[in-house]
């Protein structure tokens, strides 16, 4: 790993920064570029990295015979949540992404001198004897792995599937993935550190709860206010964090099978990862991984009881699992009122599809478990299985409650995508009214555009894009037209809504990076058809815009655009590498001079983009004015535009000018290539 290092830094100059010739192609996926990019610059120092936990734990069993080796564990999900902590307001303010390589690789210089230390020191102790382990039981066949990889499974799977839920399609707030992570590692951390702070008693009915809870909150959806959302979806994470990762703990085995069981757990967390990101996008068109990990979690609580004889379950109790049933019956009557349970009586009746052949399978199920079982319920050893049925039901009710919730979305939406950029979904508005009836595109929480559908209307632009907006004064009033035919750039496809500016003559470029945009949008047939109805003569380039803009100025393709608009940083997660200097020089090299303006679209919510456009402008010369406009009507939204030019006469125009402000904003660092910081840009 350090040879490769080296060989890194004297190849990319970088250790572990890759060179130019790692740039993506084209709009391919970009799953198998990323994993070959990973593997390539960080992936054996990654993999040495990450069996440190387990290697020193039983090296530590060595040469501290008795100890509770365990709790490394803990301290090593400590540093995990320091980490990511740490990071994005201490070393990424502080740190040029060569410094942060360049310190990372000294520091796993090291970290390397000590492994090699304490492997030279657990060497001079004998190796644990495996008869210690077959002495208690725990022969290398009885123990549950599968268990194990489950539970560990479930954690990363919830983990990764709520940072989805709340991130993409809750709120678009800078950094809010660090929440689930942090719960994440601090249920590993409780868990691992002592046996006393995972009680059955406590989070058991704290699962139950979690778990109605967020799925009452999912079948709600946007009705709930995001910060209730957010809270739910959190603590539904924490309570199956903690029960998958408790039972973990609970069942770990004596310290001579510690890495087994560490193999285990991380064949888990690897699986319940590989699923979110890589299958789930390719099976659902929504986020329904979250609802599997809710379900998921109940059943594997329910493992757990039914496997251990001295559990509530096994013992006779049958009161918590009557308490559970009877709330989760209340969760499924509270959703009734959503039109599921209408819906699949008159499915049932009607005798569509393979409805009532499940209904009728169920029916005769419950019938025979009944007619089986209730002498024995009525009697003390029947007991568990009364308990046993009530855990069943509950977690069928839960079921049924997620079936409900993605039924209602599905049927909500005119359609439906999701790739690796995310879900897109479209949604029809105002349907009774033909006038106002309109499709929007969201992305998430984000919408990004919509189109009127009646004719007269169809070809208006609407949203960030209005006539009244910085873009819409702009391309209306430019001082090229009078003289002839425009030509546009646009960074971001959306609905294609600057395409409704294009008149016959006119050229309009669109870059996009997400196929899925383009399907909606600019295909023959597609849902929105800006781009199908504007006079203009209109292009795509599907890729990244930036890579595309820059092959094309080493092609000497230069496309002397008179407008270049950049719209891409409405949402939390911008892309950065759209907004650096170097970013910046490849957009003025396809502009026209003196008078081609590059207009950039800075509304967001969270970050403050003023003060790195004003950097930006200042390091190149450029005179810049401001076009902050507020929301009118249903189809004029609040928007802030900053156009940037060379030559100041062409935003001097009466339009423009009368509506157009100074760019403030000062004290914020050049971003480059090298460097950038969304921390200091939160409002």
């Amino acid at each position: 790993a350090l040879g490769l290092l080296i060989l890194g830094a004297a190849a990319w100059g970088s250790p572990v920064l890759p060179g130019p010739g790692w740039k993506p192609e084209g709009g391919a996926s970009p799953i198998p570029g990323i994993l070959a990019l990973l593997t390539v610059s960080v992936g054996l120092p990654y993999f040495l990295l990450s069996t440190t936990g387990p290697l020193l734990q039983a090296w530590a069993a060595r040469t501290h015979p008795g100890a509770p080796v365990y709790r490394l564990y803990a301290l090593s999900n400590a540093g995990s949540l320091l980490a990511p902590l740490s990071y994005p307001f201490l070393v990424e303010p502080g740190l040029t992404l060569r410094a942060q390589a360049a310190t990372w690789s000294g520091l796993f210089a090291v970290f390397a001198a000590g492994a090699g230390f304490c492997a030279w020191r657990a060497g001079r102790f004998p190796a644990l004897a495996p008869q210690a382990a077959e002495a208690d039981g725990e022969a290398a066949g009885r123990l549950p792995y599968g268990f194990w990889f489950a539970l560990s499974a479930c954690g990363s799977l919830m983990l990764l599937a709520t940072t989805n839920q709340i991130c993409q399609e809750v709120a678009a707030i800078p950094f809010l993935w660090l929440l689930p992570l942090c719960l994440y590692l601090l249920s590993f951390i409780l868990c691992f550190e002592s046996d006393r702070l995972y009680s059955r008693a406590l989070f058991g009915p704290f699962l139950a709860a979690a778990l109605g809870w967020g799925a009452l909150i999912l079948f709600r959806g946007y009705v709930v206010p995001a910060r209730t959302q957010i809270v739910a979806y959190s603590v539904a994470l924490f309570a199956a964090c903690m029960v998958c990762h408790g039972e973990l703990a609970r069942s770990r085995p004596r310290a001579s099978r510690l890495t087994s069981f560490y193999l285990t757990i991380s064949g888990g967390g690897a699986a319940g990862g590989i699923f979110v990101a890589l299958l789930a996008p390719a099976l659902f068109h929504g986020f329904w991984e979250f609802h599997i990990g809710l379900g998921l979690s109940g059943l594997l609580a329910f493992v757990a009881l039914a496997r251990d004889p001295d559990s509530w379950l096994r013992c006779g109790r049958p009161w918590p699992a009557l308490v559970v049933l009877l709330a989760a019956a209340v969760l499924a009557w509270r959703v009734r009122d959503g039109g599921f349970v209408s819906g699949a009586w008159t499915a049932f009746r009607e005798g569509r599809g393979a409805s009532r052949l499940l209904a009728i399978g169920a029916a005769l199920v419950v019938a025979l478990f009944l007619l089986r079982r209730v002498p024995r319920i009525l009697s003390l050893r029947g007991r568990p299985y009364f308990a046993g049925a009530c855990l069943a039901g509950a977690l069928g009710l839960l079921g049924f409650v997620l079936l409900a919730d993605v039924r209602a979305f599905a049927e909500s939406a005119v359609a439906m995508s999701r790739n690796f950029y995310g879900v897109l979904t479209v949604e029809e508005k105002h349907d009774m009214d033909p006038t106002l009836r309109r499709l929007d595109l969201r992305h998430g929480r984000i919408i990004h555009g919509f189109q009127y559908q009646a004719p007269e209307e169809r070809r208006r632009p609407t949203t960030y894009y209005a006539e009244a907006t910085g873009i819409g004064l702009l391309l209306r009033h430019h001082p090229r037209l009078a003289a002839g035919p425009l030509r546009v750039g646009v960074v971001g496809l959306g609905v294609g809504t600057i395409a409704a500016y294009g008149r016959a003559g006119d050229f309009y470029r669109f870059y996009d990076i997400n196929p899925a945009v383009v399907e909606l949008s600019a295909r023959p047939g597609s849902t929105f058809t800006y781009l199908r109805d504007s006079p203009a003569k209109v292009e795509l380039v599907l890729g990244d815009a930036r890579l595309s803009l820059e092959r094309e100025l080493i092609r000497g393709q230069a496309q002397n655009f008179d407008v270049l608009a950049v719209d891409a940083f409405s949402s939390d997660s911008i892309p950065v590498h759209l907004l650096t200097r170097e970013a910046i020089a490849i957009y003025l090299g396809h502009l026209r001079r003196p008078d081609g303006v590059l207009a950039i679209h800075i509304s967001n919510r969270s970050l403050d983009l003023a003060p790195v456009v004003r950097a930006l402008a200042d390091a190149f010369r450029l005179e810049a004015a401001v076009v902050d406009t507020d929301s009118v009507d249903d189809a004029t939204w609040g928007a802030t535009w900053v156009l940037l030019s060379r030559d100041r006469t062409v935003l001097e125009t009466a339009e423009i000018d009368e509506e157009s402000e100074e760019l403030v904003g000062s004290g914020t660092r050049l971003w480059t290539d090298d460097y950038s910081n969304l921390f200091r840009l939160l409002k």
